[in-house]
């Protein structure tokens, strides 16, 4: 685990309650995400009314997408977009940012809907996944049919749609136009690296820890931290100095954040994750869990009747989990956590953010690498 003493500065949890840093930003969570909520549900509805207009096939895919978002999510990236506005005493505060939180949301959804898709996954968030609903409204494909399948097609469209409204949604910010386009230029590299991140998860070819790292901060740590901090500074209108020093503090958080969301998917609680513990063994996902433990002779066997196999036993897979743990596998990803979320700290020294921008961001980083859902 992250060691508690490495977050006393910023605020841990005392006697079971929080302290004054981590009570303002939960307050400052609430805050954005009910901001993002209500612009989110104003906005979508306003665009699926458009699409329904085109057809009532058009208006499916449109609201599909609209029932993803809306139906939940932790909105932290538009969290970490407004803590860098406000910490740089961005014009209009948090509230003049809220369209560009939601066109990370709208992203997001682009990138889980293709997700789904590849992965074949039928839930998200509770519901029904788009692939899922798209099926639902064209029905399975017909092997005898010709031609692409229609529920197939229509869920890559929608993620296609989203993509577009993320940046339809970005474009509505009243900020002086000039820091408007390099916000944007941001969202197309973030989109840019995710892209690339997938496809080295999808060829699965990591061989060690530093290729590992170099994935997650493609496909993860660049649209779910680094991205949404550097459009907050880019809208803010902060320094190049200052915008480096933030990459320097956002490239380590966002591979800590991923390495706990391996941790989560191969030890976590089923009641927090929502998914099985060693889900991510199963699906054959090379976690740095995995490529930490394939080293190991005894690993190797334990993990190869259940490394992509969906028909994996309970019993195999628990061996399998509990070997991770007792070998020390789970224990060196850990120590990894602490040791970047300590780099991190030490880089978000360099930023010339007010005291409350600095102690949002500390705060978030608590979030991100210490959450057990």
């Amino acid at each position: 685990m992250v060691p508690a003493n490495l977050f006393s500065s910023s605020g841990d949890v005392r006697d079971g309650r929080p302290t004054s840093d981590q009570a303002r930003f939960q307050q400052f969570v609430a805050d954005v995400r009910a901001r993002t909520d209500s612009w989110l549900a104003s906005w979508l509805a306003a665009r699926v009314s458009e699409a329904r207009n085109r057809g009532a096939d058009v208006g499916a895919v449109a609201d599909s997408i609209r029932q993803l978002v809306l139906r939940g999510g932790k909105r932290m990236r538009a969290v970490l977009l407004a803590a860098v506005y406000e910490g740089f005493e961005g014009e209009g505060g948090v509230e003049a940012v809220v369209p560009a939180g939601a066109a990370l949301e709208l992203l997001q959804a682009y990138l889980l809907s293709h997700d789904d898709w590849m992965d074949g996954d039928d839930l998200r968030r509770g519901g029904p996944s788009v692939p899922a609903m798209m099926r639902a409204r064209f029905g399975r494909p017909n092997p005898a049919a010709p031609g692409p399948d229609r529920a197939d097609a229509a869920a890559i469209l929608a993620g296609d749609l989203a993509s577009a409204w993320a940046l339809g949604s970005l474009l509505e910010l009243k900020v002086a136009p000039a820091r408007v386009l390099r916000a944007m230029q941001e969202l197309g590299r973030v989109e840019a690296d995710v892209v690339q991140g997938q496809v080295l998860d999808v060829c699965a070819s990591a061989g060690d820890r530093g290729d590992v790292e170099a994935g997650y901060a493609l496909k993860t740590g660049s649209y779910t931290v680094c991205g949404p901090i550097l459009m907050g500074a880019r809208l803010a209108g902060a320094s190049e100095d200052d915008v480096s020093a933030l990459t320097a503090f956002a490239e380590p958080a966002g591979i800590a954040f991923q390495l706990r969301d391996d941790v989560l998917g191969t030890f976590g609680d089923a009641k927090n994750t929502g998914k099985s513990s060693g889900s991510d063994l199963r699906r054959g996902k090379r976690t740095a869990i995995v490529v930490d433990a394939m080293r190991d002779p005894r690993a190797v066997a334990l993990l190869t009747p259940v490394l992509g196999r969906a028909d994996a036993t309970e019993a195999e897979t628990e061996q399998a989990v509990a070997y991770l743990e007792s070998s020390g596998a789970r224990a060196r990803v850990d120590e990894r956590i602490a040791t970047l979320v300590k780099q991190s700290l030490g880089e978000l020294e360099r930023v010339h953010l007010t005291a409350r921008g600095r102690s949002l961001l500390a705060q978030a980083l608590v979030a991100l690498t210490t959450r057990d859902r």
